[in-house]
Order: structure tokens, then C-alpha cells, then sequence
């Protein structure tokens, strides 16, 4: 990439999984992952009543509430109300009570106007902002609505890519996207934050912007790809020029996105902030996959194809090369051969390369032929130019 003029150039992409550098970040990925699951069978997701079904109620007081004595007023009418999400603005002025679903229409009745009476009496009840039952039905009925069409997305998206690029890489841009999906969902489980609608549009959007840089970077794979189609470069080498060269765009793309994100993460309000977050895990989540997990997985599976796995073998020197060329030195244009018993050299067998190396260690000529090493200078000779013997001149 380049930054005011100057080219800069990362060893991003490796060809090779337990090697430098895809290592690193397949290392961070498996720990993001391992604690996205353990948060999910430990902690659970925080769904919201719109999910699991509950009672919702929001007003506004003349005083601050406290959140412990609002909870024991809950638990004085039903013990399973104690169970309820209790939620405050920053002046306390602002509750909001997420309460589980109470089947029993009189009940519910009794419980709502009992706790709305509580309040008023301590708090002094000023405006009832909000108030509806959603039923577990309904929940059921979305979440399952949303599951397909997460699959139908997916489905959808790994029909375009193969039919625009290659299977290949639709196949690496779905992983990437299930390594983003995990994480987050992991990191809503450890922060305890409730995922609501608002929450899943937010994640929806984010899969999209996943998906928009790893095809960037992919489109520019592929056209190097062409254009280094008859050369020998390895294609790990391709895709990491590529993302080279798309790199800083991806930079720019996401800090210019970033900024309104984080600007209503810190000043917006309390369902704007839950919307912001949601975006900006999928932002930092989705410039990070598409470079260094949707990349790297291309790249080693390509490999995998005899016209690239052929390339790579070349231009790996052997093991038996390698001792070699450590073993020997150049000494006044000749050869030392290396020691007897080094197996594995380059041509297959033991001993053939000193045999090569000894003959090569004889003095040549300028035309390439052995010269004896018992002769060192040349016997004078009365051929001429020619070839042939000086010829006297006859006296006429």
C-alpha cells in the first residue's frame, strides 16, 4: 500500500498453516472463538422479551429509582419477577422493566397495577412511556424466521461468488462470516447486553460489510491472478500483493465508518448504543477476517492445486539442497565435496553428489573442457595461424 508516496509492503498471507505468519492469526482467531463458545454454554445469550416473550414496561419518575429496591418490590408480587431486567437512564428518571411472560390475564393485570402503584408512591410516577405483552409464540416465530434466512443469505451469497469469481472463494468468504457471526455472539454473551430487533438488523448489516471487503480483496486476487497466469509465482504470493494492494482501502473504509459509530456509541441513547455496538464488533470483526482469515484460507487451499502445488515445490529448495550448499565452499573456483554419509541430497542417492562435485573440481579451460593436473603450462609449438607447420621459402 501506499501512504504519501512511499510503498509499504506486510508479509501478510503465508502458504502454509502452521508457518509465519498464518499461524498468528489463525492462533487469535481459535482463541476468540474457544472463548465465544465457552461464554455461550456458561453464560447464555441475553434475549429480549421480543424474543423469549415478557412484559415490558418504561416510565418516567419525579425521582431517581433504585435499581435493588425496585427489584424487591418485583419480588413482593410474583418470585419470578425478581428475575426481571431492570434497566435506568443516567439520571435514574427513566426505568425500564423487561419482566417475564405472565400467562394469566388477571394476574397480570393485578401484578402490573400493584407495581406501577409501588412506584408511584416511592418515585413519584410522572409518564408511563411504554407498555406491551409479547407473547413466547411470537419469539419462537422470529427466531425461527431469522435462522432461515441467515441460511437463505448464505446460500444466496455462495451462488453469486461462485458464478462472479470461484467456488473457492465463496466458500472461504462463508467462513469468514461464520468466524464474525461467532464471535460476536459470543462477545453479546460476556457483556450481558440483551439482544433485541434492533440488535439482529445491526448484525445483518454487519454480515453485508463483511462480505463487501472480502470481495474487494478477492476481485483483486483474481485479477492478478490472471495477469501472473503464466508466471511461476506461487499464488500465496499473489493473494498477499493483493491484499497489499487493497489494504489501505480497507483501512480507510473502516475508520471512516467507524467514526459515526463510536460517536453514537458514547452520545447516543440507550437503544441507539445497543444498535452502535452491534455495529461496530461487525466492523472491526469484518476488515479483520476478510484480511486475515478469508485470505489465508484461500491462498492454502489454492495451493493444494497441482499447477500451484508444483510451483511451491519448486520454488522450495530439498532438504538434501539445502545440506549441500551449507556443506560445500567455493575455494579457487573448485569444489570441496561435503562428507560421505550426507543422505538425502538432491539427486536422490548417497554419493552421487560427490561424484559430481569431485569431477567439477577439475581445472577447466576456457572452452569448458578437463584440463590434466599434471600439466601446467602449455609446450610451444611452430604451428602457425593455421594449424599447419611454418613453411620455408624456396630459393628461386
Amino acid at each position: 500500500m501506499y501512504i504519501r508516496g512511499k510503498e509499504y509492503k506486510f508479509d501478510i498471507v503465508g502458504g502454509s498453516l502452521f508457518r509465519a505468519p498464518n499461524i498468528y492469526w489463525f492462533a487469535f482467531s481459535a482463541l476468540l472463538i474457544l472463548v465465544s463458545v465457552m461464554a455461550l454454554v456458561v453464560l447464555g445469550i441475553n434475549w429480549g422479551i421480543e424474543f423469549k416473550g415478557g412484559y415490558l414496561l418504561k416510565v418516567r419518575l419525579e425521582r431517581p429509582a433504585d435499581i435493588g429496591e425496585v427489584r424487591t418490590t418485583l419480588a413482593g408480587y410474583r418470585a419470578d419477577l425478581e428475575k426481571s431486567i431492570i434497566q435506568t437512564s443516567e439520571d435514574g428518571k427513566v426505568l425500564t422493566l423487561r419482566m417475564p411472560y405472565i400467562g394469566d390475564a388477571r394476574e397480570r393485570k393485578q401484578a402490573i397495577d400493584g407495581i406501577q402503584s409501588e412506584l408511584d408512591t416511592k418515585y413519584g410516577l410522572a409518564q408511563i412511556l411504554q407498555e406491551e405483552q409479547v407473547g413466547s409464540e411470537w419469539g419462537v416465530e422470529v427466531s425461527r424466521k431469522a435462522v432461515i434466512a441467515l441460511v437463505a443469505f448464505l446460500f444466496a451469497i455462495l451462488v453469486y461468488i461462485t458464478f462472479r469469481l470461484e467456488f473457492k472463494m465463496a466458500v472461504a468468504a462463508i467462513l469468514a462470516l461464520v468466524h464474525d457471526t461467532l464471535v460476536t455472539v459470543g462477545i453479546y454473551a460476556l457483556s450481558r447486553r440483551m439482544v433485541s430487533p434492533a440488535t439482529v438488523i445491526a448484525f445483518l448489516t454487519i454480515l453485508g460489510y463483511s462480505l463487501y471487503d472480502t470481495i474487494v480483496v478477492f476481485d483483486r486476487v483474481e485479477e492478478n491472478a490472471n495477469l501472473y497466469a503464466k508466471s511461476r509465482i506461487p499464488f500465496h504470493k499473489i493473494v498477499n500483493e493483493s491484499v497489499n494492494q487493497t489494504l489501505m482501502r480497507s483501512i480507510g473504509t473502516s475508520v471512516t465508518t467507524l467514526l459515526p459509530i463510536v460517536t453514537i456509541l458514547i452520545f447516543g441513547g440507550e437503544t441507539l448504543k445497543d444498535f452502535a455496538f452491534a455495529l461496530l464488533l461487525g466492523v472491526l470483526l469484518g476488515g479483520y477476517s476478510s484480511i486475515f482469515i478469508a485470505s489465508p484460507v484461500l491462498a492454502m487451499w489454492k495451493e493444494r492445486e497441482p499447477r500451484y502445488a508444483t510451483l511451491r515445490d519448486r520454488t522450495q529448495p530439498t532438504k538434501g539442497a539445502k545440506e549441500i550448499i551449507l556443506k560445500t565452499k567455493t575455494v579457487e573456483g573448485s569444489l570441496v565435496s561435503a562428507p560421505a554419509d550426507v543422505e538425502g541430497n538432491a539427486f536422490g542417492e548417497r554419493g552421487k553428489a560427490t561424484a559430481v562435485m569431485r569431477k567439477n573440481s577439475q581445472p577447466r579451460s576456457a572452452t569448458g573442457a578437463a584440463v590434466k593436473s599434471g600439466s601446467s603450462k602449455k609446450k610451444a609449438t611452430t604451428k602457425g595461424p593455421a594449424g599447419g607447420k611454418k613453411r620455408k621459402k624456396k630459393k628461386r
